[in-house]
């Protein structure tokens, strides 16, 4: 990768993303930067200097100026991405400039794509170039400055054949924000006054259709620089600049990404499974259940035990799935039917115990559902016996001639209450 002048001493702190691309001039918003000091188009007369970009100041900012020295050979100003191959996203950058105020020889190259050896098209995409183009046909004549969403798609034929563009007029909002989606076989282009995307939404652009670029290793631009066409005077241009404030991209190729269903008995006790289906190959995959549209906290796991609290909701999962240059993608299952009651697992009791007076008897409940609590109720011939409500009873005078027979009955929270009998027993001797 070539070098230019200035070292990196940026003030910007983002982190830096996982693809940042080789150490150029300097670091900024996650990514590097190279500085262009070599000569060449399009600025007219092939004269660029690579002092007329700043690193980032103490605000993360970065500046382009156009510079004349000698009052009659301008410079310009680009810097450019190191890295090669951005493609299918979010591109978005906040740019501190009157362009109404824009000289009319000068052109504000605001964040373009451009692989050279992509032909035809090179896939430039043009985020939101503003220019006067010279100024008219002839010297003095004045041209309104605009600004294009578009991108090329021959480059080997004159504009207007081998471009897809939409021009607009400007405003003389101080600070201007854009943003372009790029998808396969569509480009959504946003401007907007102001900051951020709250401000007034100045123009929107879809273009779509087979002639939007294929991603290759193109590389993200900006420059700054200065337009021999039509009557202007390019040679005595005054010194320009432009103030960039911020850069963001966002991958966005888009996954495969089914929706995911559950399978399971919506009932307390029971676990529900997510099946996220085929996704993308070397898709990490993370979930998150919902009660009634809520998050429940913790539950990030495949599958999910209905516990009490769950009763009476309808549950849904969330799979998101991420993979390096791909968009984060989530999708949402069809809700559950509201979770009933679980049942209890409940196997019948023993009695064990010499069936003679003054014996004990006890019963052996079985291994109910775990976290059952269980009660005890002793019968005599069927009927209850006051006060006999332990494991374990003490038989006695009265019990003599009769048959003994136990009631085990479990609850639990969210449970339905169960109750099992023991078999009755030979008579009491």
């Amino acid at each position: 990768m070539l070098t230019g002048a200035g070292s990196s001493q940026a003030a910007d702190t983002t982190p830096m993303a996982e693809d940042p691309g080789p150490v150029g001039s300097f670091a900024w918003k996650g990514f590097n930067w190279q500085k262009r000091f070599w000569g060449g188009a399009p600025m007219y007369n092939a004269s660029w200097d690579a002092n007329n970009v700043s690193n980032p100041d103490a605000n993360g900012y970065v500046k382009l100026s156009i510079t004349n020295p000698t009052g009659s050979a301008p410079k310009g100003a680009e810097f450019q991405s190191t890295r090669e191959g951005f493609g299918y996203g979010t591109y978005s950058t906040t740019v501190e400039k009157d362009v109404s105020a824009l000289q009319k020889e000068v052109v504000w190259g605001c964040l373009f794509t451009y692989d050279p050896a992509a032909e035809p098209g090179y896939t430039e995409i043009d985020l939101c170039e503003a220019s006067a183009w010279g100024g008219g046909a002839a010297y003095g004549q004045s041209w309104p400055v605009t600004q294009g969403h578009g991108y090329w798609f021959d480059a080997t034929l004159p504009p207007g054949q081998g471009n897809n563009t939409v021009t607009f007029g400007v405003t003389n909002a101080p600070i201007l924000t854009h943003r372009m989606v790029w998808e396969p076989g569509k480009l959504t282009f946003e401007t907007f006054a102001g900051e951020g995307y709250g401000g007034t939404l100045l123009k929107r652009t879809v273009l779509q259709g087979s002639t939007v670029p294929l991603p290759a290793k193109e590389q993200i631009h900006f420059n700054l620089w200065v337009t021999e066409g039509g009557g202007g005077d390019a040679a005595h241009v005054a010194p320009e600049s432009v103030t960039i404030r911020d850069f963001s991209f966002v991958p966005g190729i888009p996954l495969t990404a089914p929706t995911p269903t559950i399978t399971g008995t919506a009932a307390v006790g029971s676990t529900l499974t997510a099946n996220p289906g085929a996704w993308t190959t070397g898709t990490a995959l993370t979930y998150q259940w919902f009660k009634n549209g809520t998050a429940i906290a913790g539950a990030t796991a495949a599958t999910r035990v209905l516990a009490a609290a769950d009763q009476g909701a309808k549950l849904t999962v969330r799979v998101t799935g991420t993979k390096a240059g791909y968009a984060t993608t989530t999708k949402e299952s069809v809700p559950t039917a509201a979770v009933v009651a679980g049942t209890l697992l409940a196997p019948t009791p023993t009695i064990t115990g010499t069936l003679t007076v003054g014996s004990t008897l006890t019963v052996n409940p079985g291994t109910w559902t775990s976290g059952t609590t269980l009660t005890y109720q002793w019968y005599r011939s069927g009927v209850a016996i006051t006060g006999a409500t332990a494991k374990t009873y003490v038989l006695v005078g009265a019990d003599q001639g009769d048959t003994m027979r136990v009631r085990v009955t479990g609850t639990k929270a969210g449970y339905t209450s169960v109750s099992k009998y023991s078999a009755n027993t030979a008579l009491v001797s």
